[in-house]
């Protein structure tokens, strides 16, 4: 029992360290122009989209930036959305939508649209956005700076999280609170270890040369959760890459209700720990269990300092997040609701296929 208590409190240490460090190294984008400003082809991969798509091509017409094409692929969307992109580029040239093929066998939906977008591109730069995400006016500018000023071959951002009902806020912080707490985002550009690595595929601006000469979507075509492996595959190969967390620049709505979180976190939420079920429950004993070794070990002092620790955390990954310290009042919910969503992930695993907006994958 000492063995796992100290084992317990060292690890909880270790992560409220990496919380705070991300947090006092501001991991968000500066207010800053790029020096040079090629042309920017941003891709958009759609499938069932009609209630966000429109105000994205909304938000990508009042960019400041001066030179860049935008691109939708209809991944084979049963609602309004291809109707939407097609009005978009009728009355605007800045816009370009792309009707989709038939999925070929062994890809995955999103890498096949990726991988079609960047085919018709045209920029130096391709950055890829999920059609939830909303832009503010200085999103290009501002990433295409930082991506130049670090001289970085892919830039990928978690975009901040707009959250509006309970179910929300009990689950979708859950995955800034393993991401924020697990890796130390300062290191990701600094050190080539490709487990220091991380990428959200709702926002991912790559170099286009080293993309076309790689074809990251069509490598990792039948990995359903290809924005992770992408970026280990850089790293492995000596790629800089660099992950930051979103404010206003860059937000969205993830998902909308609890069912709809937990239904799209079990989807990934292995790829956090390398694609292992076995790390992933172990995470979850320690967290949810954690206290009991250390109460039994310590005693309530040990306890109370275990909990002031967990607060910290919670507090430091809330507040890098742009979440609110008040998220940490929910902290005795969302332990739960991660144990669904494990626990969904592990029957995904064993039933070796799940479904995401009317299309069977591969778990």
């Amino acid at each position: 029992m000492e063995y796992i208590a100290w084992f317990i409190f060292i690890f909880l240490g270790i992560r409220t360290f990496i919380s705070l460090v991300n947090l006092l190294s501001k991991p968000w984008l500066k207010d800053e122009q790029p020096e040079k400003q090629p042309m920017i082809s941003v891709l958009i991969p759609a499938r069932n989209e009609e209630r966000s798509i429109g105000r994205l091509l909304s938000d990508l017409s009042r960019q400041d930036y001066p030179d860049f094409e935008v691109l939708v692929y209809d991944d084979q969307s049963d609602d309004k959305t291809p109707d939407i992109a097609r009005q978009f580029s009728r009355d605007d040239e800045l816009f370009r939508y792309i009707p989709g093929r038939s999925l070929p066998e062994g890809w995955s939906g999103k890498n096949h649209a990726c991988y079609q977008l960047a085919r018709e591109a045209r920029g130096d730069y391709l950055l890829f956005l999920d059609a939830d995400v909303r832009a503010g006016a200085k999103l290009l500018s501002k990433s295409l700076s930082f991506l130049q000023k670090k001289n970085l071959h892919l830039l990928s951002i978690f975009p901040k999280q707009e959250i509006r009902s309970l179910g929300e806020r009990i689950t979708v912080p859950i995955m800034n609170w393993i991401l924020v707490s697990l890796l130390p985002l300062p290191l990701v550009r600094k050190l080539n270890y490709p487990s220091l690595a991380a990428a959200n595929g709702q926002f991912m601006l790559f170099d286009a040369e080293t993309y076309q000469q790689n074809q990251w979507h069509e490598k990792l075509k039948a990995v359903t959760v290809e924005d992770i492996e992408i970026a280990r595959t850089m790293k492995s190969q000596g790629y800089r890459i660099q992950t930051l967390l979103g404010d206003d620049s860059i937000r969205c709505r993830m998902y909308r209700g609890y069912k709809d979180a937990t239904e799209g976190f079990s989807r990934n939420v292995h790829a956090y720990f390398g694609n292992s079920h076995l790390t992933l429950f172990l995470f979850v004993v320690i967290t949810a269990l954690g206290f009991i070794p250390v109460w039994l070990h310590f005693g309530l002092k040990g306890l109370l300092i275990y909990l002031a620790l967990v607060i910290v955390n919670r507090a430091a990954v809330s507040l890098a997040s742009g979440q609110g310290v008040l998220n940490i009042f929910l902290t005795p919910v969302q332990i739960p609701a991660f144990i669904h969503i494990s626990i969904k992930s592990l029957k995904n695993r064993f039933s070796g296929k799940t479904s995401w907006k009317g299309r069977i994958i591969n778990s």
